[in-house]
Formats: structure tokens, sequence, C-alpha cells
């Protein structure tokens, strides 16, 4: 029971994929974005998961995730300094979404990353 995504709807879910991991470390709404969109938040919600097969603001928490541990694993930057970076402003709120996503703390990640 796949829809078919149009490429309109392809190109407006990748624009705000690209928008949020561009702004990652500011706070919007998914009413800001189906404004820049050009769309209701409902039919944002419905073409991102369409397009990406999850919703919007999870797939993003995702992709900050897999950017913090890229940051964590190729840089010394401290924890708080890649929370920051990826729009958290409380280090255990990070540390909580970071081990939902990766399955580790973000200290643990560094860790074993560099053991390897």
């Amino acid at each position: 029971m796949t829809e078919s995504v149009t490429q309109a709807e392809q190109e407006l879910a990748e624009d705000t994929l690209v928008f949020c991991m561009e702004h990652m470390q500011e706070h919007y709404t998914i009413c800001f974005l189906a404004e820049r969109a050009g769309i209701s938040p409902t039919k944002l919600k419905i073409i991102f998961r369409r397009v990406y097969g999850a919703p919007l603001f999870a797939y993003i928490r995702a992709e900050k995730m897999r950017f913090a541990a890229q940051q964590l694993a190729s840089t010394n930057n401290r924890v708080l300094d890649i929370a920051e970076a990826c729009g958290y402003d409380n280090a255990s709120k990070f540390s909580a979404a970071f081990r939902d996503v990766i399955g580790c703390s973000p200290k643990e990640y560094r860790q074993n990353v560099r053991l390897e």
C-alpha cells in the first residue's frame, strides 16, 4: 500500500530536510517549516513521512545524532559543544536523545570508537 511520491513532494521533503540540517542548532516548529514550504503542517507531515518513512522530527533527531556521532568520533570537541551544535542547550537531554538513537551515551560512544 505504498503511495507513490511525486517529484514535487520529493523535492519539498528534501528541501525541508536540508533546511533542518543546515539550521540544526536552531529551534523551529512544524508550522514554521510548513509556512516556509507553502503548505499546511498536516500536509508537510504526510509528505515527509511518505518520502522518508518516518515522522519529520524523529527523522531530524536521528540525523542530528548521526552527525553528533561523527563529531564524537572525528574531533576532540566537548560533548556540550557538539550538543549545542545539534540544538541542545541541555547536556542531559542531548545524552538521552543520543542514547535513544545510537544506543549508548556520547561519552561511551567516543570511548568505544577510539578503541577500535
